[in-house]
């Protein structure tokens, strides 16, 4: 209908400048150079100018709002109809998208600054970099952390602690280290947490670095795992020394005794077995030191591409005549046979042994005792090993505890021997997690 309404006001237009040329063109020859012919060419002139303005007119409205868009200047309007009526469609549509774009936007804009409000609200520190080095973004709880108010460049991270920039950039995607340096107002000790991942955007590379302060959480792990050594050494080192120093001072008072009094004769049966229990507590002594020193001096790992099914042969036929001899089942699985890890096949095979060892002392309880050494692919593809054993299991309370260094649920049992698996699955940077239904089944999972 707008097109209609256009087309017919410009052949209107066109048809009374052919009219103005026609009367022009016929009265020129008739008569003599008057006002009335110069009238009428000035009328013609004024008819075609007004022609192409009005045909410039709709160009100019188009290249207004198209530069609008271009440079995002949507303060332009569009709204003014004029006395031209046939434009208004065209006018309303322009506006029309003008204003979706504007609150395109305004909703872009508020939602940034929801993002801005939420980034420098949030308790972890968060920084964005560039591959050269530049800061795009660092919110306020990075800024608490680091003492500083703002900084452009990650160099400047250089003052707070020299190895700063460099290990930022050198951390991998996924991977998680710790920084540590004194607070420059404060002068405290503080514990960085980094973990960072990397995206793009319009084709540029950025970091996203999370910063946590970990120093409290450190303080009071490293308080309660020295009162848990203390409270065990303490233990284990009073269970040995008060009979080594009652029985001591039992074998010095005989002795005296017999000094003083030559007629009596030295009870040597009573002292010589004072003498033995002192040497086997003291023995006991010795071997608990020993495995306090084994859990602090393990090896670094010597890393190879190992083939599980023959890991877990050999293993088995290791195994194998304790198990036959207390009458407990031992089968292995690897699905599928071709499964490999990266690891130190002798630590590794050290702490299958280890579990395999608890589990039989555990099964050789039960009447038809049974343990499973299972392989296989685990969640987001990752090799798992697990030991499934059918005894009594473990209680909840003793779950929690029973990777602490020197706790035991054994009368026997050192305490030693599931600390050293996981300190072992710590340096392979991989985990050993234990699941248990009481009266059902255990489970330990090595996770590489």
């Amino acid at each position: 209908m707008a097109y209609n309404r256009l087309r017919f006001h410009y052949w209107v237009r066109m048809s009374f400048i052919l009219l103005t040329t026609g009367v022009i063109a016929i009265w020129i020859p008739k008569t003599d150079l008057s006002i009335t012919p110069l009238f009428l060419v000035i009328i013609l002139v004024i008819q075609m100018v007004s022609l192409l303005h009005r045909l410039e007119k709709p160009q100019r409205d188009m290249n207004r709002f198209f530069d609008a868009i271009r440079y995002s200047d949507f303060s332009q309007t569009f709204s003014d109809m004029g006395t031209d009526r046939s434009l208004t469609p065209m006018k309303k549509a322009f506006s029309k998208v003008i204003e979706t774009f504007q609150k395109t936007r305004e909703e872009k804009e508020a939602h940034y600054r929801y993002l801005q409000t939420v980034i420098q609200h949030v308790g972890v520190g968060l920084l964005v970099f560039q591959s050269d080095g530049r800061i795009d973004m660092i919110n306020q709880a990075l800024r608490k952390i680091l003492g500083i108010s703002n900084i452009r460049q990650l160099e400047s991270l250089r003052k707070i602690e020299p190895s700063f920039p460099e290990t930022l950039k050198k951390i991998q995607p996924g991977e998680k280290t710790h920084i540590r340096f004194h607070h420059p107002e404060t002068n405290d000790l503080i514990t960085l947490s980094v973990y960072t991942t990397r995206f793009i955007i319009q084709g540029e590379a950025y970091t996203l670095a999370s910063v946590q302060n970990i120093q409290s959480e450190l303080e009071e792990k490293e308080l309660e795992a020295w009162q848990n050594l203390i409270r065990v050494l303490t233990h284990e080192i009073m269970n040995s020394i008060t009979p080594i120093a009652s029985l001591a001072s039992t074998a010095k008072g005989i002795l005296e005794k017999s000094s003083y009094d030559k007629r009596q004769s030295i009870p040597v049966e009573d002292v010589n077995q004072a003498v033995k229990t002192i040497e086997r507590r003291s023995q006991g002594l010795l071997n608990f030191v020993n495995s306090y020193r084994q859990l602090t001096r393990l090896p670094k790992p010597d890393f190879q591409i190992v083939p599980i099914s023959p890991l877990l042969e050999h293993i088995q036929t290791l195994m194998q005549p304790k198990y036959q001899e207390k009458k407990v089942v031992l089968k292995t699985e690897v699905h599928p046979t071709s499964l490999e890890i990266t690891a130190d096949p002798v630590l590794i095979e050290q702490v299958l042994i280890n579990l395999l060892k608890n589990a039989l002392d555990w099964c050789s309880r039960e009447k038809s005792g049974k343990v499973t050494l299972l392989a296989k692919m685990g969640p987001g593809g990752h090799p798992i090993i697990q030991v499934i054993d059918n005894g009594p299991g473990i209680q909840k309370e003793a779950l929690e505890k029973i990777f602490i260094p020197f706790f035991t649920t054994k009368k026997e049992g050192t305490g030693i021997g599931l600390s050293l698996c996981r300190q072992i699955m710590r340096l392979h940077r991989g985990s050993v997690t234990a699941q248990s239904s009481p009266d059902q089944k255990t489970i330990f999972t090595l996770r590489f």
